[in-house]
């Protein structure tokens, strides 16, 4: 395990969570038509980061046995990455949101529903989801490699 990895991974995610949501709001703000509040963005990526984090942080210490892997673990593993993003933002990312942003007790939400629904749409946008999961796990394993071959004097900021 990595620590280096583990630190890139965790920053590659605050970058992915802010390029899915800026992604998002774009589609969305598109696809209706009309500017997309800002609030949008925040609730989008407050659904995003914490699932991002957790799941590029450990793919990030773990990127020297997923480089190992043949393609079709690969496939898998992002797979599953994207399952647990999505399901996540769906059901309690979307709840915590819902409760930051406008501060609103859950009783007045049907929780077992989104509960349900955010597992159904984790099946539903797997097809999409995946494939954007492996891009990504594609690109950390590249980082993690520039930042683990590189000395500190290499790398400047």
């Amino acid at each position: 395990m990595s620590v280096k990895g583990m630190i890139v991974g965790a920053a590659f995610s605050i970058m992915a969570a802010v390029l899915c949501t800026f992604i998002f709001g774009i589609v969305v703000s598109s696809s209706f038509l009309m500017a997309a509040p800002s609030i949008m963005y925040i609730g989008v990526f407050l659904q995003v980061i914490v699932p991002f984090l957790v799941v590029f942080s450990i793919a990030g210490a773990q990127f020297k046995k997923i480089d190992r892997v043949r393609e079709g673990a690969k496939w898998v593993i992002s797979s599953i990455m994207a399952y647990v993003v999505v399901t996540y933002a769906g059901t309690i990312g979307s709840l915590t949101t819902h409760r930051i942003v406008w501060g609103n007790e859950l009783e007045n939400l049907a929780v077992g529903d989104i509960i349900v629904w955010g597992f159904i749409y984790g099946f539903l946008l797997l097809p999409l989801a995946a494939p954007v999961g492996r891009w990504l796990l594609l690109l950390l394993v590249d980082c993690c490699k520039y930042f683990e071959d590189s000395k500190e004097e290499d790398i400047q900021v």
